[in-house]
């Protein structure tokens, strides 16, 4: 599907929609990649939604603003939903992305029917306090070394040491089979942004607690179930601050939106269904 173009206060973004009468759908891709999501959209069970996929701002080979904010990139998502009159919507996100959707439910509740947060990122803001020391052993020397690659012009060994380091020796040969070649060098040729500015803006994050507690629409955790312990304890943590939420395993690790887009489909349409492009009660406040 033709990509779109679409400016927002300097930053281009770029989206898919696949139109139609069903429920919006919105999939914000994680670090790394723009295609975390591209097989997922195309999935026979998602057919009944208005599918739009967003490309953040670093990632569609313009430029982005410096400085750009987790906050920045939950309005940009904002704003797209309102320019494309597609509010509210189901909202996808996986790893990083999933605090950019947080933050626009948090932000904006009105425009997010239902928050489904694939693998939130492991940072110390999101995870367990008895993980953290674990993480940074775990995490911190690839972050490090990606970081340092990236600071001497040294971009595609750092792309390398970041996707091993979070998503495993394999996440290469995954992405070639998920996506093709090309795609997985283009997300390697655009990924400056991800060490400049994403990297930094997700650190600097901070969870707002006493906000999550008072999210009141549906909320669903997914963990892939070969994924580490230390995932599985972040979204305990998290489901337990949401009131009702619910966690859900699926097979596979990190990057199960690239070896099981199929069950997630399957997992998205059974817990929302497409039904009307607006809830009723949304309708009837628009006449």
């Amino acid at each position: 599907m033709t990509l779109t173009t679409w400016t927002i206060d300097g930053a281009e973004i770029t989206y898919t929609d696949s139109g139609g009468d069903g429920a919006p759908l919105l999939l914000i891709h994680a670090s790394g990649s723009a295609d975390w999501f591209t097989p997922l959209a195309a999935e026979p069970a998602l057919r009944g939604y208005r599918v739009i996929r967003m490309v953040r701002a670093g990632y569609t080979g313009a430029p982005a603003p410096a400085g750009l904010r987790i906050a920045d990139h939950a309005r940009h998502a904002a704003a797209l939903l309102r320019h494309l009159d597609a509010a509210p919507a189901h909202v996808l996100a996986h790893s990083s992305g999933s605090t950019i959707a947080l933050q626009l439910a948090l932000d904006d509740p009105g425009l997010v029917r239902t928050l489904l947060l694939s693998e939130p990122p492991l940072i110390e803001t999101l995870a367990a306090p008895e993980d953290h020391e674990t993480l940074r052993a775990m995490l911190g020397p690839a972050l490090g070394g990606a970081l340092a690659a990236a600071a001497r012009g040294a971009v595609p060994d750092a792309y390398d040491l970041f996707m091993t380091g979070v998503c495993g020796p394999a996440y290469r040969e995954v992405m070639t089979r998920a996506l093709g070649a090309a795609a997985v060098r283009r997300a390697q040729e655009r990924s400056g942004y991800l060490f400049s500015d994403e990297i930094p803006a997700i650190n600097a994050y901070t969870l707002d607690v006493p906000g999550v507690t008072r999210l009141r629409l549906p909320v669903l955790f997914i963990q892939g179930g070969a994924s580490p312990a230390p995932f599985h304890r972040l979204i305990a943590r998290l489901a337990g601050l949401v009131p009702g939420a619910t966690v859900v395993t699926v097979d596979g690790d990190h990057l199960y939106p690239l070896t099981a887009p199929a069950a997630l489909a399957d997992l998205v349409a059974g817990f929302c269904p497409p039904g009307p492009a607006r809830p009723a009660a949304a309708t009837a406040g628009r006449a």
